[in-house]
This record gives structure tokens, C-alpha cells and sequence, in this order.
């Protein structure tokens, strides 16, 4: 039996705070399929996708072609910007179903906090350019969409990915089921501590994507794992520096969803231990006073994007 600790949602629902990100390339798909395999026999049991992956067909077939039961698993999937119009939403989640091979999800995220105009379904509509145009769909309107998946329970949790504070509040003053979940970017370069404390206090669980950040990207910084403080308490608890960052979040009280497809990364990332306090204060300086935000939106789809300060 695994060890990882699970969360509880204002739903009700556990939640594992170790999963597995599916996020990739253009050869995402294939190397999904076989990762999802390592991941399953390793022990995971918290997988997350988005539509706009491309990965949900590959994760779902892996999954049904596995003993594991699909009710022991906690699948997490996102709704892409195009399809923020109430009458796309159920469309387009009954899509992810398919491509699945589920009758329900565990979790359904609004994946980013803006609209783009809808141009189809199919992954051939979808191009994104470098000057996207947004189309102010209010999210409350988006949202109602989605408590109706609840309702059909089609989706046991609704969720936000990459909301602020202010974002937050104005959804939780207006919606009926109030978000479980939300997915941001969490590292060493970026720890979040305001927003870490106000979700706890709305019991609203933090997942962090990047959790291990871009080794060898930050520019005047350490590459987040070479970081000495890192390193020291690495070797004080004989574990890997990923391992200790992971569980740097974990012991934080939020979930983490590494991304790897080489076979022995995915069984090392799958691996909790207590830390002390201390060593999580440590590690939380690193990012504290200079923070770095490395997935920026208007980076991708230009200044109409931006939402960050």
C-alpha cells in the first residue's frame, strides 16, 4: 500500500497529493501511454490531463488496459479557453469523457481565467497565435455551466486553474458549489505563500503544476534543484533534491503533480516523508523575496492575456 497522503475537498472527495502530470510535447500522446503504465504499477493513483493536451485518449486507454479499478483513481481534466460559452461546456467535457473512456471525472478545472472566441472542437481549430483576442465571458457564467456537471454527476469536483485572490473571491461570492481546487504554478522560485494561506482559509486545496520548476532556466537564479539549501537538506534526509522539493509541497499541505516520462523519475516522485519545519521555512526563503514566475500567459498569446501582476 502507498503512503502518499490525500486531502479532503469541501466536496468530500480525497484527493492524492502526489500525482501525475500529463502535460507534454507533440509526441505527448505516445509517451503518456507507456509513462501512465510505469505510473500505475508504481502506485499513483492521481492522474491530471487537459482537453487541449491531447493526452486524456492515451491516459484513458493506459488506465483501461490496467487492473487497477477506475474507482480507486482520481482523474483531473480542463476546459480550454475557446469553450468558456455556457453551451460549449458540455460538449466539450462530453469529449474529454470519450477520449477517456469514462463515464466521470474527479475533478474538471476552468484551465485558465480568460475566453477566446470559439472556432470548433477539433484539435485542428484550435490554433493559438502569439495576439490572442479575449472575449470576456464571465466566469460565473462559465462556472453555472459547470456546476451542472456536478449536478449530472459527470464531474464529482469543479476547480479554477491559475486564479489570483481577487479572481477568487468575486467567483466564491457568486457561485453556488464553490471551487475545490486551485492548479498554479508552486516551485522553490515561486512559493506563494499569500495565496497558500487565503485558499486554506476558503478550504480550497492549492495542486501545483511545475512543482519542480525549469531546472537550468532561472536567469540569475540556481536552477531550482542545485539550490545549496536544497542540496544540504537532501542529503540530511538521503533523498533526492526533487524528492525533497516535492515533498516540500506536500508537507506545505497542497498536492504536486511532477511530470516525467523516464521510468525511473516517475517511481522516484512517488515518494512522501514528514520534513521539519524548519526545513520547509528553509526552502520557502529560496523564492521568497525575489519570486519568478516562469509559465506567464502573455508570453504565449500576447498582452491581451495578462493577468499577473
Amino acid at each position: 500500500m502507498s503512503n502518499i497522503p490525500t486531502a479532503k475537498l469541501n466536496s468530500g472527495y480525497e484527493m492524492p497529493l502526489i500525482g501525475y502530470g500529463t502535460f507534454g510535447g507533440n509526441d505527448a500522446p505516445d509517451q503518456v501511454y507507456k509513462a501512465t503504465k510505469v505510473a500505475l504499477k508504481a502506485g499513483y493513483k492521481h492522474f491530471d490531463t487537459a482537453y487541449i493536451y491531447k493526452t486524456e485518449e492515451a491516459l484513458g486507454k493506459a488506465i483501461k488496459e490496467s487492473d487497477v479499478p477506475r474507482e480507486e483513481l482520481f482523474i483531473t481534466t480542463k476546459l480550454w479557453q475557446y469553450f468558456h460559452e455556457p453551451q460549449h461546456v458540455g460538449p466539450v467535457f462530453e469529449r474529454s469523457l470519450k477520449n477517456l473512456q469514462m463515464d466521470y471525472v474527479d475533478l474538471y478545472l476552468i484551465h485558465w481565467p480568460f475566453s477566446w472566441e470559439f472556432c470548433g472542437y477539433e484539435f485542428s481549430e484550435l490554433k493559438a497565435t502569439k495576439d490572442m483576442k479575449v472575449t470576456n465571458v464571465p466566469i460565473i457564467d462559465t462556472w453555472r455551466a459547470m456546476e451542472k456537471l456536478v449536478h449530472e454527476k459527470k464531474a464529482r469536483s469543479i476547480g479554477v486553474s491559475n486564479f489570483t485572490i481577487p479572481m477568487l473571491e468575486d467567483l466564491l461570492s457568486k457561485c453556488s458549489i464553490p471551487p475545490a481546487v486551485n492548479q498554479v504554478e508552486i516551485n522553490t522560485a515561486l512559493p506563494q505563500e499569500e495565496l497558500l494561506e487565503y485558499c486554506k482559509s476558503k478550504n480550497i486545496l492549492l495542486t501545483a503544476y511545475s512543482p519542480l520548476g525549469n531546472p537550468g532556466y532561472r536567469k540569475n537564479n540556481h536552477a531550482t534543484l542545485d539550490d545549496p539549501v536544497i542540496l544540504d537538506i537532501a542529503k540530511k534526509y538521503n533523498k533526492s533534491p526533487a524528492q525533497v522539493v516535492l515533498n516540500w509541497g506536500v508537507n506545505r499541505g497542497y498536492a504536486v503533480i511532477p511530470k516525467s516520462t523516464t521510468p525511473e523519475r516517475i517511481e522516484a516522485n512517488f515518494v512522501y516523508f514528514k520534513m521539519d519545519e524548519s526545513d520547509i521555512e528553509a526552502i520557502t526563503a529560496i523564492g521568497s523575496e525575489h519570486p519568478v514566475r516562469g509559465c506567464l500567459p502573455e508570453n504565449m498569446w500576447g498582452p491581451n492575456c495578462a493577468i499577473f501582476d
